[in-house]
């Protein structure tokens, strides 16, 4: 007799239809890990994102908690925030492995260099500490900026680093000497944010003057200008394709760019927050934004809401998504680091 019985399967794959969402979220629990055919079949259209829950809480934080790195496998988190201590979580027992002290202010942002085990942490006290993740151990400190350091990344093949600041530069550092070899004017404000594009040839940032600005790494010279927000600029991310960027504000708007053309593609709104924090799923498909108490899940090919994660008690600060799309690190203002996955069900017939 098939699990569930003809009946009780025919009763779930019915419930996918239910008008009540809570229903049709409990039917496709119960039926994700099915392998039949035809529920395979019906469950095109749905999305992984949806069945997430949060599976782990992660206190150790005293302060808010800013920033979030995830390595590619997933198996390994860093966190830190307005307390200045950076924490290395193992993600399957919750445990902390290593602490990282050395900012005499609060951390801002983590950037992870996967082919070198390095950390790279920016900090109000105007400086970016490198860390070696081998042995835990600080590795060099990088001066330069005259305000504080609010953003960092680094390019995938780990010899540049970029980073913004309060100062409302851009500066590139050459890994290798600790040295910073350009340094980028044209915000009017403090900068917020830094990325790189998936090929590292494209840096974006975003600024308090409520802009984006995109520039080419190698010659420094300005791409695009995106204009559009009517407050500050908090957050943003680059597609994997390296074709769109995501921009969030203090206005409580997610805003979409098309990086080819710098033109505005849409908006989205769903959040009556700031979005403080973006990020694409690997393959470009959903953006994840974060805000007040809620996380969203967005389909970037009809730009509408997918779901919507509820967990925190506060602003929530930073995401992290691991490689294969499977595993969400939030963390806020609550001091809390929530850990989503997809709950496993056990199989049991009706």
């Amino acid at each position: 007799m098939p699990l569930y019985g003809s009946a009780g399967l025919k009763l779930l794959l019915s419930a996918l239809h239910d008008p009540h969402p809570r229903v049709q979220l409990q039917a496709l629990r119960q039926l994700w890990h099915r392998p039949e055919p035809q529920v395979k079949h019906a469950l095109q259209g749905f999305w992984h994102y949806q069945l997430w829950d949060c599976q782990q809480t992660l206190i150790k934080h005293t302060e808010p908690i800013t920033a979030l790195a995830l390595t590619a496998d997933g198996n390994t988190l860093l966190s830190t925030g307005e307390d200045g201590t950076i924490y290395v979580w193992q993600i399957a027992t919750g445990e902390i492995i290593a602490t990282l002290s050395g900012h005499s202010h609060m951390v801002t942002a983590l950037a992870l260099c996967p082919h070198t085990a390095t950390l790279y942490s920016s900090s109000r006290d105007r400086t970016i500490l490198v860390w070696d993740l081998t042995h835990f151990c600080l590795r060099q400190k990088l001066t330069g900026h005259l305000g504080y350091v609010n953003s960092v990344a680094v390019t995938p093949d780990g010899k540049q680093l970029v980073s913004g600041s309060q100062d409302t530069t851009i500066k590139i550092w050459d890994v290798s000497t600790g040295e910073a070899i350009r340094t980028l004017r044209g915000h009017t404000n403090l900068v917020a944010g830094i990325t790189l594009s998936a090929d590292g040839q494209t840096i974006a940032s975003c600024s308090y003057d409520t802009t984006i600005r995109t520039w080419d790494l190698t010659s420094g010279t300005p791409i695009w200008e995106f204009i559009g927000h009517s407050a500050r600029v908090l957050s943003f991310a680059i597609s994997p394709n390296g074709k769109i960027l995501a921009s969030g504000s203090l206005d409580t708007r997610i805003m979409i760019w098309d990086l080819e053309t710098g033109q505005e593609v849409t908006t989205l709104e769903g959040h009556w927050g700031w979005v403080k924090a973006l990020a694409f799923s690997s393959d470009g498909k959903v953006l994840i934004s974060a805000s007040y108490k809620t996380i969203k899940c967005w389909d970037m090919t009809t730009y509408t809401e997918i779901t919507s994660l509820s967990g925190h008690k506060d602003l929530i600060n930073a995401i992290a998504l691991s490689a294969d799309n499977q595993i969400l690190v939030t963390g806020g203002a609550d001091c809390l680091i929530q850990v989503w996955r997809i709950p496993e069900i056990p199989i049991t017939q009706i």
